[in-house]
């Protein structure tokens, strides 16, 4: 049986579109540049995923890398802050006040945000950095597959295989010796928007 060509051509269409990050951002090189901003902590990675509280179940998972500028990794995330540049996955400009909003847009009744820090050199950090801007843009349901490609590539994430499950890179992250782990907790219904 022949498939019409019409019919062919929009399956193809749907897949493609599928594959497509519809909140992958488009901010200009500019944008960016003007955006950049240096915490003066120790350089660290923090694996962020926000779980489900009945379930226990990880259903997203982030980067906060702090190296020679600070960045949230947000594969296939829809966070947006009219503040801050986002260029595909890779939010700019977070200060320390821009990471905790972060997690409070996530954190929520039935949801709480797993915090996962580990200190890390300077070059470990850029390098991280580096690596997630080179991603690009992820599909939808790609982001622990994202994150755990950028961390099994150096000698302490060496355990983290690639996964569809954010709850299986959170695990392993956690017998990592010298993670400092806390959580966030909020009991408002639905994502904190705010523009301030």
């Amino acid at each position: 049986m022949r498939i019409p060509a019409i019919a062919l051509f929009l399956g193809i269409s749907l897949f493609i579109s599928g594959c497509v990050n519809p909140n992958a951002g488009t901010a200009l090189p500019e944008e960016i540049a003007a955006s950049r901003v240096a915490n003066p902590a120790p350089a660290s990675i923090t694996l962020l995923t926000m779980v489900n509280d009945r379930s226990e179940f990880g259903e997203h998972s982030a980067l906060l890398i702090n190296g020679s500028q600070q960045i949230i990794y947000d594969p296939a995330g829809s966070f947006r802050h009219s503040a801050l540049p986002r260029r595909d996955d890779v939010v700019y400009g977070v200060t320390p006040r821009y990471a905790d909003y972060y997690n409070s847009y996530h954190a929520r009744f039935g949801y709480y945000v797993k915090v996962q820090k580990l200190e890390i050199t300077l070059e470990q950090a850029d390098a991280m950095i580096a690596a997630s801007i080179a991603r690009g843009s992820v599909p939808k349901l790609w982001c622990a597959t994202a994150i755990s490609d950028v961390l099994n590539d150096f000698p302490q994430f060496a355990d983290i295989r690639p996964t569809f499950f954010p709850s299986a890179i959170m695990k392993r992250v956690a017998n990592i010796p010298g993670i400092e782990t806390s959580e966030v907790r909020e009991n408002d219904i639905g994502q904190n928007y705010r523009t301030d």
